[in-house]
């Protein structure tokens, strides 16, 4: 991976951090909290910064759609052109989309129809399973929405049902996280995993309404489920997460915090691309954007060649 598309991998990355803290999280929490009025400027700066960071996220992802597009035309790798392909057919339809010339109800089911055939091109095996049970989460919560729109739209216990689906497959997602690692989790981000668990568990029991906003606006499920449900999600993501930055492993973080800042839905192009590029990172089809350190070859004592991923420790 070139210096160039590294540098705007990780910008990708951080600027849909500090969007998802600054613009999505810290503004609208802050406005609920009493005696805020006071911090008026305060406020205003955070949600400057986190628009201006929402916009460098949204350049970056399209430039790196792009060039996964590219190399998915430049390569005779089937799961690779199916990744071009992905890549480029949700570009142009999220444009047209935003030009009008086509509905948002098109836009949503191909969005959905690109996710799932990014999640099918990049499967590895036990590695993609909270990426496919991200991904069933993601069409439930899709088609609970623009199921309502067809000819014969969902009646409201199907769309309740399909939004408990949603609800049980992303927590299910998160419990399985460590899964995406090359190796099992370090001691200390075992530590961290259990730590995360008892302060969502601490603060869903303390304020579920609190919770259930956070997440309808971030994520895009209600949180009709039990607290400590995502409690020992957020525990699992946490401990993934850890392990992941100690051993080098930054196409897991960097898909993670994609996977997560883009929640479920179709009403917003931006997070469904940043789902779509976390798919692609996750099943190793980040291109030259976001790809996993190649395999170094040791040699061992006995004088046979193994191999050893670079970067992990």
């Amino acid at each position: 991976m070139g210096r160039d598309h590294r540098t705007l991998a990780w910008l990708l990355t951080l600027s849909v951090v500090f969007e998802l803290l600054l613009l999505r999280t810290a503004t609208r929490t802050l406005i609920h909290i009493p005696g805020t009025d006071r911090f008026e400027t305060v406020v205003r700066l955070l949600a400057e910064g986190g628009r201006v960071s929402y916009y460098v996220a949204a350049l970056c992802l399209v430039i790196a759609l792009l060039l996964v597009g590219r190399a998915g035309i430049r390569t005779p790798d089937r799961r690779r052109v199916a990744a071009g392909l992905a890549s480029g057919t949700f570009l142009v339809v999220a444009a047209a989309g935003r030009l009008e010339v086509v509905a948002w109800t098109t836009v949503g089911w191909v969005s959905l129809a690109t996710l799932v055939t990014a999640a099918v091109a990049g499967w590895r095996g036990l590695r993609s399973v909270p990426v496919g049970l991200f991904l069933v989460g993601s069409v439930a919560a899709g088609t609970s929405v623009l199921g309502q729109t067809i000819s014969t739209p969902l009646a409201g216990g199907r769309i309740e049902a399909l939004i408990w689906v949603s609800e049980i497959f992303l927590v299910l997602a998160g419990v399985t996280a460590p899964l995406l690692l090359r190796y099992p989790p370090t001691r200390a981000a075992l530590y961290a995993g259990v730590a995360a668990t008892l302060v969502v568990a601490g603060s869903a029991s303390s304020s579920s309404s609190t919770m259930s906003i956070l997440l309808l606006w971030n994520v895009g499920v209600p949180g009709w489920l039990p607290g400590l449900a995502y409690a020992i999600a957020v525990g699992a993501l946490t401990a993934t997460l850890w392990s992941a930055v100690a051993r080098g492993e930054g196409v897991v973080v960097a898909g993670i915090i994609l996977l997560v800042a883009g929640g479920v839905g179709t009403i917003s192009t931006y997070q469904t691309g940043l789902v779509l590029m976390a798919v692609l990172t996750l099943g190793g089809l980040g291109g030259d954007v976001f790809a996993e350190p190649p395999a170094a070859e040791v040699p061992n004592p006995a004088g046979v060649t193994v191999a050893s991923p670079v970067g992990v420790s």
